[in-house]
């Protein structure tokens, strides 16, 4: 069997079913061999550059819970996808990085493209292999696969030069089975329970590790039962919790300042799958509460002191059992919570000639309500959290705080879930770093909707200028010239509407009724002097 055939197989035995990729002449005996598969096989999806090519790998290894794969070409396709790289490894995606490498009887001649691979993708990688010797090639891939796919999750990357993709090797597929922690013992559980049951008014914060370990429904019925509510980390990249449920009660702003007084009434803080608290601007951390600590990675932050309670688990079953030691030691009923944790917002009412950007956000999120949703929309990203209605894992960040992320995964969220309505809300300069991520939109024909909330403006770093520097700095603005997204649009194939109104977007709203059968692009012009009513949390 050719090692390019043993990697598919191997990929096809954990259920992986497309690389996202932006080929070249390293990678045709991967294309190749994809392409001879078939309609119903393992797919070789095209991006036009691998900036975009990264977030869709991402967002189907989020989508999935399980292993995502790109393709990156040599030593400067590597490069270009680096950024995105780091925003997986922030989020502990189980990426496959499969990078391209010159044919190895070349290497002595430095060739084009060649470099330093394994120290360029090192920083961002979990780990790094590299197909080399016969006698270990299967080795080398199983093991990428299984170290991607072992708590903590993160990027590994496989250097495959092509002429060992092309080399027969005598050794057979399997389904790789990467280890998995155990659950708490009875003793650890109790101590858990004990940590809960003795605060007056305790909270969880939950990150990344809930979503990997599938156990958002373990962590709703326990903070349900104790009448606590669930506090999403700052920049936590997937929702952990169901917003139906009574005990969700929002992100935390990424502010140490913020953070102290949204936690302020809380006693007792049980963080759930949660590594550190992702700041952006400076402030001392005044966390006194009792803190405790669950989840997968062992490189957690304890912020400014030390935990209580600290154990390595597993998640899902580990949260159960603390409930059912609650539950056998209950001697009265949980002190009364709100009927919902989330804060009310009000909306400002509607004005003529005003397109509020947050009045255009809850429509939107109404009208297309059960959608999965990335959100990379800059000042108003307070605003979608708030009003957004999604399952957990349904509502997607970037979570490394850069930008240019979300509207190339949401493709690849398009693609992975061909039977879902995809939904992205991007801000305009976001929108334009991997804009090319629509033409594979087209060419899969997805079912995803791009929302640009456009204001000419970069709205969040002069609402950080207002507080580092006096007020806004004049060039953090897009115009002139104003940009055309239409023009963006027909270069790539979207159908496209512009709504300068908000009867306008009522209009297409209602036109579209939940749904968009090709992809599309709106375009929302909005008065940037109006700021979003959640603007202040952003910081």
């Amino acid at each position: 069997m050719k090692v390019v055939e043993f990697l598919l197989q191997s990929l096809e035995a954990v259920g992986v079913r497309h690389i996202f990729g932006n080929p070249g002449t390293t990678e045709i005996p991967l294309v190749r061999a994809c392409a001879d598969r078939g309609a119903d096989g393992l797919r070789y999806v095209v991006a036009l550059s691998e900036v975009s090519a990264v977030p869709m790998g991402d967002a189907q290894s989020r989508l999935r819970r399980g292993l995502g794969v790109v393709n990156l070409h040599v030593a400067p396709g590597l490069g270009n996808g680096m950024g995105n790289l780091y925003t997986a490894s922030i989020a502990k995606s189980p990426l496959l990085v499969l990078v391209g490498s010159q044919d190895t009887r070349l290497l002595h001649t430095d060739p084009i493209l060649h470099g330093p691979l394994e120290q360029m993708v090192r920083p961002v990688a979990k780990a790094v292999y590299t197909l080399s010797a016969a006698g270990d090639i299967a080795f080398q891939v199983r093991q990428a696969i299984r170290v991607a796919l072992t708590p903590p999750t993160g990027p590994v990357a496989l250097i495959c030069p092509p002429d060992l993709l092309e080399r027969e090797i005598d050794a057979q597929p399997v389904q790789v089975q990467p280890p998995r922690l155990s659950g708490l013992g009875s003793a650890d559980a109790d101590a858990y329970a004990a940590f809960l049951r003795s605060a007056r008014a305790p909270a969880l914060v939950a990150g990344e590790d809930v979503h990997w370990a599938g156990a958002s429904d373990a962590l709703r019925r326990l903070a349900e039962s104790v009448g606590a509510p669930v506090y999403s980390g700052p920049y936590t990249g997937m929702l952990p919790i169901d917003t139906a449920s009574p005990s969700h009660a929002g992100y935390l702003s990424p502010g140490f300042a913020a953070i102290a007084d949204r936690l302020r009434g809380h006693d007792a803080l049980l963080l759930v799958g949660f590594r550190n608290f992702r700041t952006t601007l400076h402030a001392q951390p005044a966390l006194h509460q009792a803190r405790a600590w669950i989840g997968h990675d062992p490189a957690v932050l304890a912020v400014d002191g030390e935990f209580e309670l600290a154990r390595l688990a597993d998640l899902e079953s580990s949260l159960g059992a603390i409930e059912g030691a609650l539950a056998a030691s209950q001697a009265a009923a949980p002190a009364a919570a709100p009927a919902r944790w989330l804060p009310a917002v009000e909306l400002p009412a509607a004005r003529e000639h005003v397109f509020h950007p947050s009045r255009a956000v809850v429509a939107l999120l109404q009208s297309f309500r059960g959608a999965i949703v990335f959100d990379e929309s800059g000042l108003s990203t307070s605003d979608v959290r708030q009003f957004v209605d999604a399952r957990p894992g349904e509502y997607l960040i970037n979570g490394s705080g850069g930008i240019g992320w979300a509207l190339a995964a949401s493709v690849g969220g398009a693609i992975t879930c061909p039977d879902r309505q995809v939904l992205a809300v991007v801000g305009d300069g976001s929108s334009l770093y991997a804009s090319e991520a629509l033409w594979t939109a087209v060419h899969h024909r997805a079912s995803l909707l791009v929302v640009v909330l456009s204001n000419r403006r970069y709205a969040t770093l002069n609402s950080a200028a207002g507080r580092l520097a006096g007020g806004p700095i004049g060039l953090f603005t897009l115009e002139p010239p104003v940009l055309d997204f239409s023009g963006l649009a027909a270069l790539h194939g979207l159908a496209f509407v512009r709504c300068d109104s908000e009867a306008g977007l009522d209009a297409f709203l209602q036109g579209a009724g939940g749904r968009v059968d090709a992809p599309t692009l709106l375009e929302l012009r909005l008065d940037p002097e109006i700021a979003p009513v959640m603007a202040s949390r952003h910081f």
